[in-house]
């Protein structure tokens, strides 16, 4: 069976973001450790830039063209990042998780910057993630604000959903206005949406079944060519045919 492949976010793990679905997936699932996250061992200088690398060592590696499951802001980025690198029908599709396309990269910099100064006054925060990452999980932390501000981690925009020549599924949770928003600009750039009722930001954890089902049923869509991206493509040649004049050729 077709695969999927699940991108956690930024100071998870996959077993911490997605491992309340792990029973219920019905077909093959990898999961890919993020540079410095969970038992990795080093925080690169540039994380983002080396999880992109390690996603399409993945891609490469899969027997049929697996669907990119990115949850969060970092893992929603590297997978469409991977997605649009990756060779022509090396990839079935995305699908893009607990992010909002209404909050830019200079907002979610302060978000983290503030969460970096919280982490520093909690102990309870910092033993949590020192004991998930390891001692160096604030430099994660930083690494991360770095390539954000220095462009090395560039977020994906509406723009970049409607250039990419491949189905996408934006899946969030209905709690948070910020993600609520982004159904329309999705949409409006050819993205499949769904948003799940009692889910918040990180939507595995919160609504498992629902996800779960989500996912799946948007791979069985993509190969039954019944998306959005397959709907607008269908509609662009019937209006190219039909500019054609008669006898035109012949």
């Amino acid at each position: 069976m077709r695969p999927l492949i699940l991108v956690h976010g930024l100071m998870g793990t996959a077993a911490t973001h997605f491992g309340a679905c792990a029973q219920l997936w019905t077909r093959p699932v990898v999961t890919p450790g993020l540079p410095g996250h969970g038992a990795d061992p080093q925080v690169p200088a540039h994380p983002a830039r080396v999880a992109i690398e390690r996603l399409q060592a993945e891609i490469r590696a899969q027997e049929q063209a697996p669907l990119l499951v990115g949850l969060s802001y970092l893992g929603a980025a590297v997978a469409l990042r991977a997605a649009q690198a990756a060779d022509s029908g090396a990839v079935h599709g995305v699908v893009l998780s607990g992010y909002s396309l209404v909050v830019g990269p200079s907002t979610l910099g302060r978000w983290l910057t503030g969460f970096i100064g919280l982490a520093a006054q909690q102990q309870a925060t910092r033993d949590h993630f020192a004991a998930l990452h390891g001692p160096d999980w604030d430099h994660l932390l930083t690494a991360t604000a770095a390539e954000l501000s220095d462009g090395c981690l560039v977020l994906p925009d509406a723009a970049d959903l409607a250039r990419l020549e491949l189905p996408v599924l934006l899946a969030n949770g209905a709690l948070l206005e910020n993600e609520r928003l982004s159904a329309q600009p999705a949409a409006e750039a050819g993205a499949d949406v769904a948003l799940l009722a009692g889910a918040g930001h990180l939507v595995p954890p919160d609504s498992p079944r629902s996800f779960v089902a989500v996912v799946e049923e948007f791979s069985d869509r993509i190969d039954q060519r019944r998306t959005t991206f397959h709907e607008r493509r269908r509609a662009a040649e019937r209006q190219q045919t039909a500019a054609v004049p008669d006898g035109a050729a012949a």
